[in-house]
């Protein structure tokens, strides 16, 4: 008994430790500009099908709250700051809006504010991630 509550202790230590390392990678600095300063900082993290779901909480692009998909959380987030990158800089504002298993792979939708809907396939779903952001 003693031992599965030092596992229990030592897993909720592990997860306290990835959700703080994964708020310190997700946060993207303000960015100044003649609009109110647009940023976004990590929200929430999930998991989906095939990987996970990064949520970053922005305000300033276009969408308030942008999702990344991936195989890894380390994908989704690197997803998820990309598209704010993209928004960022000017770009079309997009987030990950469904997923879904196809043969072989995996389908990603994005919802984008000027472009619409945008899709992209993979073998995982990292790679349909970046071919639905290639499509922007």
């Amino acid at each position: 008994m003693r031992e599965s509550s030092r596992r229990i202790g030592s897993a909720k230590r592990a997860l306290a430790m990835i959700g703080a390392l994964t708020v310190a990678n997700l946060a993207l600095p303000a960015v100044a500009s003649a609009a109110p300063a647009a940023g976004c900082s990590a929200f929430l993290n999930s998991t989906v099908s095939g990987g996970y779901k990064a949520t970053l909480a922005c305000n300033g692009i276009g969408l308030s709250f942008i999702d990344g998909l991936g195989t890894t959380l380390t994908d989704a987030g690197e997803e998820a700051r990309a598209l704010a990158r993209i928004a960022l800089g000017g770009g079309d504002t997009c987030s990950a809006f469904l997923h879904a298993t196809a043969p072989g792979g995996y389908n990603v939708t994005l919802t984008c504010v000027h472009t619409g809907l945008v899709s992209g396939s993979g073998t995982t779903l990292t790679d349909a991630s970046r071919a639905a952001r290639a499509s922007i």
